[in-house]
């Protein structure tokens, strides 16, 4: 039996085929909804009001999903854990074949921090975060807030889609914040840090992303983390791709080691050097500038500071856990815009964690100079790894580098400069066929030479393509998704890489 959905405002609705679901997992909540009848469509109260909505799917929603959603009519907007998709839609949205297991609106409460829940506004002096969702215009939402009779206070600084308000009267219950939340626009209230209250400059930290884009506020963690499920150790290698050239590599290097030393005090987590930075279970780190291979290209100096990819889950690799600085801004070691700071919070997103509400802790999501983890950090990567052993593991010493064929110098020394790589057919980063294999093919380049493009699939297949400025390679597909990757290497080890997503039906 499937059935339409029209829902209300405050209204959770599931659909479920008879078997275990996995857990949505919200800050306020983790709920597994539980319903014998599939939902075949969803509709907005209100014909034509958009209106936000969380879809749950039997497994990770592939980018395939993802565009016939948007086709049928609800567009994707961000991923929540576990196998979760918000869409916005503005009239009737056919799910069948989708495999969507569960659709339903946030609650009211779903949208206030548990810090402001149980300590109320007097704990923060009034002042709070409020996130829009990221299709609301922020024009609108200001209007919303004032509309409210709330007071709104500008701060330049502030991460795109929030917005800093003050309530007064502290002692009052939380009806203003209650009502904030009641609106579809608002995603999550959460303290304000007493430094964008007092209007110190700021900077707010990227979103981890995941293959459904950036995350949210709301969303504590994603995944199970490297240890799987449960709460086990882990080992993790990391690379360093690419070093800026502000600093001597070896002092970066030393502060990035340190802030993983830091995590693996807390949690049994072994930080390993490795050499492959495409390899499983491998944190590829490197500074880069505005487009760099990943699909998030930097602002230049003055944005964002750094961003990282979820572990895989949710992430396939090679990209799971990568580390990308921005190398546009001026980075420093012990001041200003500290290497070890960023670092240290840039890891918990690596390791699983997603933006903290509360701003003593280092994964709260604006930027300040940290030396140690704070007691709510240490409290959230406990909830998904095996506690460290009481001596902390530190990072081993990277290992002497193998001889190889030197690369061709470049005005500044060692080549760091990556290839470019083009795909020029099939066209598009999602697309659909009948066919057991299919022709890539593109071109590549390099400020000295490209010595190799390979393929590898998410099924298993791998290979070598004939060519490199000019390439090509036949590449099998399975039924189902097939996420192919391509890359590029240059004789110093530098290396681009693009994906494509193909559906074989």
């Amino acid at each position: 039996m499937t059935r339409t959905l029209r829902l209300p405002s405050a209204l959770v609705l599931a659909a479920g085929f008879g078997f275990a679901q996995p857990v949505l997992h919200l800050k306020t909540r983790e709920f597994s909804p539980d319903s014998s009848e599939a939902v075949a469509a969803i509709e907005p109260p209100v014909p034509f009001l958009p209106r936000h909505m969380v879809l749950q799917f039997n497994g990770p929603p592939t980018p395939a999903t993802m565009a016939m959603l948007n086709a049928r009519g609800a567009a994707v907007l961000q991923a929540i854990p576990e196998n979760g998709l918000l869409v916005t839609v503005n009239r009737r949205v056919i799910l069948e074949g989708l495999g969507v297991r569960y659709a339903g609106a946030f609650r009211d409460a779903d949208k206030i921090s548990p810090l402001i829940s149980s300590h109320g506004l007097q704990a923060w002096n009034g002042y709070l975060l409020v996130e829009f969702f990221p299709d609301v215009d922020v024009n609108d939402a200001r209007a919303l807030v004032l509309r409210l009779g709330i007071q709104l206070i500008e701060n330049p600084d502030l991460a795109a889609g929030q917005l800093l308000i003050h309530i007064e009267d502290t002692a009052r219950p939380l009806f203003p914040v209650e009502l904030l939340a009641a609106q579809d626009e608002t995603a999550y209230i959460f303290p304000a840090a007493p430094e964008l209250v007092a209007g110190t400059p700021s900077r707010a930290y990227s979103m981890p992303i995941t293959t459904g884009g950036e995350t949210a506020q709301y969303v504590a963690t994603n995944g199970d983390g490297w240890d799987g499920p449960g709460l086990n150790a882990a080992t993790v290698s990391y690379v360093f791709s690419h070093i800026t050239t502000q600093l001597p590599a070896n002092s970066v290097e030393s502060e990035i080691e340190r802030a993983m030393a830091q995590w693996a005090k807390v949690v049994a987590v072994t930080w390993t050097p490795g050499t492959n930075p495409t390899a499983p279970k491998t944190v590829n780190i490197l500074f880069a500038t505005y487009a760099h291979g990943d699909g998030y290209p930097f602002d230049g100096p003055g944005g964002a500071l750094a961003h990282t990819f979820y572990p895989a889950p949710p992430n396939p690799d090679p990209i799971a856990g990568d580390m990308h600085f921005d190398d546009s801004e001026s980075w420093h070691i012990g001041s200003n815009t500290d290497v070890f700071s960023v670092a240290l919070h840039e890891l918990g997103h690596a390791l699983g964690l997603g933006h903290s509400d509360d701003p003593n802790d280092v994964m709260y999501p604006y930027y300040k100079m940290s030396t140690t983890l704070a007691a709510g950090d240490q409290a959230a990567i406990l909830t998904m790894y095996a506690s460290a052993a009481a001596s902390p593991t530190i990072p081993a010493p990277a290992p002497a580098p193998e001889p190889t064929t030197p690369a061709a110098p470049t005005s500044g020394g060692k080549d760091t400069t990556a290839p470019t790589l083009t795909i020029t057919s099939p066209g598009g980063s999602t697309i659909s066929s009948a066919s057991a294999s299919l022709t890539f093919s593109g071109t590549a380049s390099d400020n000295v030479s490209v010595t190799s493009v390979t393929w590898f699939t998410n099924t298993g297949s791998s290979g070598t393509a004939a060519g490199t400025t000019a390439w090509s390679a036949s590449i099998p597909l399975l039924t189902g998704s097939n996420q192919v990757t391509i890359r590029a290497f240059d004789a110093a080890g530098n290396m681009a890489w693009r994906s494509v997503v193909v559906s074989r039906y």
